[in-house]
């Protein structure tokens, strides 16, 4: 789950913008002097719109690194976040493990907002239902849509909700045709939301597909993909179809086949095979229309890059370690990053797309898996969440570019 980068001519003017107030900053006779970034960008995968700009400061000794930034209110892994209009995350649901772990293991009705200027969390009202792997959205007038996802009965639910930040109230709006969990969504170019695939409460695979209607609050079903999946990701692309690749269980089989989704005929196309089949992996719209794929549960080390103009796949090298239940983020000057994973890993690497090649980043100071990322509004990438050695970890950290 994730962003779609603001016009590019206004990043490159904030880079220029950016690296005057840096040597600035570095020329002070004050040490203590930090530069403040601004710039504005959408969530990748995620269709957020309208966007204001934030403030994040940071120095210039913290480029490329991961810095400790602060922690959450409640300790999280399986969780889904949501950036709003105004630059704050929205943190819901998940489960606990380890410390402060719920007496049955079950999941979270809470939520919190975590603002990056401040680097504080807040708590806030509870959603009417516990929920974890679930579908969670910022629409185009501000209000974040939760659907789906395991229930107390600890079966995936068909029940949705709409938190509004104005009045930081949770109200209900209409159910999803099928419960779902560990499904896949993005934000059309519409305004709808595209809900895929995941597991039914037989916890069977779907290969069922609906759209939320943030006007009238009602779900439609749309054609089903030729593959029933879960586990799977789904990916906007610039000319509004829908990328869907792999899927899979825990223990396997993986998925190696891919299609696509076009709103506008209502039907879904083949896209190829992957070299792999994957399941627990990421996929990252790049900033030449491509999709790189990375990772995935069987110690996936090679990625691939779907071309939509060919609609095929090709090599995207290999990653220094196997990776699944990690995190992937572009950044604002078309490089991705990747971090984390199964394993407890802190590492982290950086994708090239120029090059087609791969690269070490500095490490995360704690090495986690099942976390999020959220690309904020000036570049930097959040770390939030997910399972470290000791357990849970509630400390947040901030990559800066």
């Amino acid at each position: 789950m994730l962003t779609k980068i603001a016009p590019r001519a206004g990043l490159l003017a904030l880079g220029i913008a950016f690296s005057f107030i840096l040597a600035v900053a570095c020329s002070s006779s004050d040490p203590a002097a930090q530069p403040q970034a601004t710039s504005q960008q959408q969530q990748e995968q995620q269709g957020l719109t309208g966007a204001t700009p934030t403030s994040v400061r940071t120095a210039a000794k913290d480029a490329g690194k991961f810095q400790v930034t602060g922690t959450v209110s409640e300790r999280r892994q399986y969780f889904s976040t949501a950036l709003l209009h105004d630059g704050r995350i929205l943190i819901a649901g998940g489960r606990q493990v380890g410390f402060g772990a719920t007496p049955d293991g079950a999941g979270l009705k809470s939520a919190e907002v975590y603002d990056p200027k401040t680097k504080q969390a807040r708590s806030i009202a509870d959603m009417s239902d516990l929920r974890l792997l679930f579908l969670a959205e910022t629409l185009a007038d501000g209000k974040v849509l939760v659907a789906g996802g395991v229930n107390q009965s600890k079966f995936p639910s068909n029940t949705a909700e709409l938190w509004n930040p104005a009045t930081e109230k949770w109200i209900p709006t209409g159910p999803m045709h099928y419960p779902r969990d560990t499904l896949a969504w993005v934000t059309l170019q519409d305004g709808r939301v595209l809900a895929i695939g995941g597991n039914d409460d037989r916890f069977s695979f779907l290969a069922t597909a609906e759209t939320y209607d943030p006007a009238t609050e009602t779900w439609t079903e749309v054609a089903p993909m030729a593959t029933a999946r879960a586990w799977h990701t789904a990916t906007l692309l610039e000319d509004g179809r829908v990328l869907v690749a792999g899927g899979g269980r825990t223990d396997g089989p993986y998925i190696n086949s891919a299609e696509v989704y076009d709103p506008v005929k209502n039907e879904w196309t083949p896209a190829g095979t992957m070299s792999l089949g994957r399941a627990f992996h990421t996929a990252t719209l790049l900033k030449n229309g491509r999709v790189l794929v990375v990772g995935g549960k069987g110690k996936r080390t090679k990625a691939e890059v779907w071309d939509p103009a060919a609609n095929t796949w090709s090599p995207a090298g290999e990653t220094a370690e196997p990776r699944s239940e990690h995190v992937a983020a572009l950044l604002p000057d078309g490089r991705v990053l990747v971090a984390g994973g199964t394993g407890i890993r802190s590492t982290a690497e950086m994708y090239d797309p120029a090059t087609n090649s791969w690269s070490p980043a500095s490490e995360m100071r704690y090495g986690r898996y099942r976390h999020g990322a959220v690309v904020l509004t000036d570049g930097s990438v959040l770390i939030i969440g997910g399972i470290g050695k000791d357990g849970v970890v509630a400390e947040t950290e901030l990559y800066v570019p």
